[in-house]
């Protein structure tokens, strides 16, 4: 209630503010530890930092138009420490998961995996920073999508992303058909 205590705990209103978003930000990350045992397969690593990034978005209705106003207003100067914290944290754990994906064969070998950790995170930041049109686009109305919605893409963003990630199955009927045209 008293403008004074905003002073008392930080430099300024500025500060605050940068401290809140370091603060949710920061959650994207610890529920990800929470949700990633040490030496997980890269699979449960994808999962985990998709689940994470439902919980925290889901959690925080207000969040999506706080980071918003922040990269349009700011280009992102408040909350850049928070986001390179991530960066070199949780990004760089996804990015290791998906080349380690690589290096065992269980997803495809070209795909840079920078890139496939931005589209994997970025899924589920569109869907809740776009809300009014996932809303729209979801039957919702202005509202954006529910709880359940975003739980649900959330598993979708998961599968959607793993899926991109596989290595294609190879079909049985591709090596039968070579045999049989080489014997004809």
């Amino acid at each position: 209630q008293n403008s004074a205590l905003i002073y008392y705990y930080h430099d300024s209103k500025a500060a605050l503010y940068r401290h809140v978003l370091e603060r949710v930000i920061g959650t994207i990350a610890d529920g990800a530890r929470r949700r990633i045992a040490p030496g997980s397969d890269p699979e449960r690593v994808v999962r985990g930092v998709v689940e994470s990034q439902v919980a925290v978005l889901a959690g925080n209705p207000h969040l999506p138009v706080l980071l918003a106003r922040e990269l349009i207003d700011w280009k992102a100067a408040h909350a850049e420490p928070a986001i390179r914290h991530l960066s070199a944290t949780l990004f760089q754990e996804l990015t290791k998961a998906i080349a380690d994906g690589q290096a065992t064969g269980e997803f495809r070998p070209d795909i840079d995996p920078t890139f496939a950790a931005i589209s994997t995170i970025a899924q589920v930041g569109y869907l809740v920073l776009a809300s009014p049109i996932a809303g729209i686009l979801l039957g919702r109305g202005l509202d954006g999508p529910t709880d359940g919605d975003i739980q649900a893409f959330g598993q979708h963003a998961a599968d959607f992303a793993l899926a991109a990630l596989r290595r294609p199955a190879v079909p049985a009927t591709r090596a039968s058909n070579r045999l049989e045209e080489t014997t004809t």
